[in-house]
């Protein structure tokens, strides 16, 4: 590009667009992961993620096994005190098939998540952040496909930093059956006579003050 001297400073502002036009996008999304993450969850940053273990974790509360049709409850927190993270995706996908998403997420009611659709049918299977504040927790709810039997897995990306993300750190298991096994309510009858335990020994400490 030649610039006359006395256009100089047009030629500045001109030059200054052009550069703007073809460098590399590294800033961050901080309203939300942008429809190019869907494809490989990378926050789309320009920088490259995390190899090393993750500090963040996708929680399922209720366990390995639901039953068909019934929602899931999402964790989406730190394991440890003091680790932050400030924007998130996350979808699930069944066990044998990583290139497609499924189910849908429910709409969150506290303000900090919102939903994509990551596929061409319209249906909401991805959830993000709604700002970079940052977060230790974000509860989240999806549904799984209707009358699915299968097993599936959720995988979020934590984006900690503009260059600092873990992609796809994965969940438990959590296969969608028709009568939850024994074994799994026993060891769920188990934790609630641990957690009601605890609960009394607490009542009857407080009692004896």
């Amino acid at each position: 590009m030649s610039c006359h001297k006395s256009t100089g400073f047009t030629c500045a502002v001109a030059s200054a667009f052009l550069l703007i036009l073809v460098m590399p996008s590294i800033h961050g999304t901080p309203t939300g992961a942008p429809a190019a993450a869907c494809k490989d969850m990378t926050p789309q940053h320009g920088y490259t993620p995390q190899t090393s273990a993750s500090p963040f974790k996708t929680e399922i509360p209720v366990g390995s096994y639901v039953l068909m049709d019934d929602p899931v409850k999402l964790e989406l927190r730190s394991s440890s005190a003091g680790d932050t993270f400030k924007g998130f995706l996350v979808m699930a996908f069944d066990i044998d098939d990583d290139s497609t998403p499924i189910g849908t997420f429910k709409t969150p009611t506290d303000g900090q998540a919102q939903l994509m659709n990551c596929t061409a049918n319209g249906v909401l299977n991805a959830a993000t952040h709604t700002s970079n504040s940052t977060k230790s927790l974000v509860n989240l709810e999806w549904q799984p496909p209707l009358y699915y039997m299968g097993i599936a897995v959720f995988r979020t990306t934590y984006v900690q930093d503009v260059k600092t993300y873990w992609t796809k750190t994965e969940s438990i298991t959590v296969s969608f059956v028709m009568e939850i096994p024994s074994s799994a309510s026993h060891l769920l009858l188990q934790r609630s006579s641990v957690w009601a335990g605890l609960v009394a020994v607490s009542l009857l400490a407080f009692l004896m003050r």
